[in-house]
């Protein structure tokens, strides 16, 4: 896994795919931002009620939009979580969920960085 919690290329890949928008990039960083910890949320409840396709649809969810940021990190802990509820695998899982969360806050505390300079949301 990268030392570092955002990939600088799929970062600046994103950054080309919006043309240079830094306040338009702001929004869609803001809303990542905005829908992440709903999606853990949504991970530990189905976790707890043992409904495997809930849990795999939202650690698909939270790995497409952390690679889409670069989050690389956060992106491989949902792959994981997404792999093992596909197969109705769950030993471990709880923990892995709780490992996507604190990659979730490094991850965030980062991009927020990132926005530092773009117009506020």
């Amino acid at each position: 896994m990268p030392d570092h919690p955002i990939d600088e290329a799929a970062f600046g890949q994103l950054l080309e795919t919006v043309a240079g928008d830094e306040e338009f990039l702001a929004e869609l960083i803001g809303t990542f931002l905005a829908d992440s910890p709903n999606l853990l949320v949504q991970m530990r409840s189905a976790i707890e009620s043992g409904e495997t396709e809930t849990l795999r649809r939202a650690a698909h969810t939270l790995k497409s939009t952390s690679a889409t940021f670069g989050a690389s990190r956060l992106a491989g802990l949902a792959r994981e979580i997404e792999t093992a509820a596909a197969g109705a695998a769950l030993d471990g899982i709880p923990a892995r969920v709780e490992a996507a969360a604190a990659e979730y806050e490094i991850a965030a505390a980062a991009l927020r960085g990132r926005t530092a300079g773009a117009a506020s949301t």
